[in-house]
């Protein structure tokens, strides 16, 4: 969950093990009072559409499929309230 006295999202050593990668290449995508959404940065592959059905969700912001530069690909981890899921 995001710092409380300066509301930045916090990388934890946890994050990159859960996504599987370095720690170097974790992405905040979005944080909120209630949520923190990181990804992989740059990462190639297929477009994960739960992970952007489940950013969508805390943001309150929808994707869209067709923005090349939008949509999510690889690995999504979520955290909200005391909730982790990895999309």
């Amino acid at each position: 969950m995001p710092d409380p006295k300066t509301g930045f999202a916090r990388v934890t050593e946890q994050v990159p093990a859960l996504l599987g990668c370095r720690p170097e290449l974790v992405d905040v995508l979005a944080c909120g009072p209630e949520y923190v959404a990181y990804s992989v940065f740059d990462c190639e592959g297929e477009t994960n559409q739960a992970a952007m059905a489940a950013v969508a969700a805390v943001t309150g912001v929808a994707f869209k499929a067709e923005d090349e530069d939008a949509v999510l690909r690889g690995a999504v981890l979520v955290v909200s309230g005391h909730k982790e899921d990895i999309y």
